[in-house]
């Protein structure tokens, strides 16, 4: 019977992380909607975004702050982009991708936006 309890505990425990999870994940589409974004890329635990002037990365974290979790790079501020692995180099941050598609749309964008400004 304690174990029932036990393992009845965890799974409702996991199932309402998951559903915060979501929620966290909803907020951060939304702030990315309102900004204006062309294009967002949900990969390694973090959001990145083509917006109409700045590149936006927004990490997903138990509790969304985002003042803490924002990076925006603005298209003016890039004086260097590059693909390494898995990952671009924008300047001196690092985006990480798992999908090499999701890495090759994401950089091809950027660069269109970079030439166009």
């Amino acid at each position: 019977m304690i174990f029932i309890f036990f393992f009845s505990f965890i799974v409702v425990l996991l199932v309402g992380l998951n559903i915060y999870d979501n929620m966290n994940l909803n907020k951060l589409k939304e702030y990315i909607k309102k900004q204006d974004c062309q294009m967002y890329i949900y990969s390694k635990g973090s959001y990145k975004a083509i917006c109409q002037n700045k590149v936006l990365v927004l990490k997903n974290s138990f509790e969304i702050d985002l003042d803490k979790n924002k990076v925006e790079i603005l298209y003016k501020n890039i004086k260097e982009t590059k693909i390494e692995q898995n990952s671009i180099f924008i300047n001196d941050t690092k985006l990480d991708f798992r999908e090499k598609n999701s890495l090759e749309k994401f950089y091809n964008l950027l660069q269109d936006k970079l030439n166009n400004e």
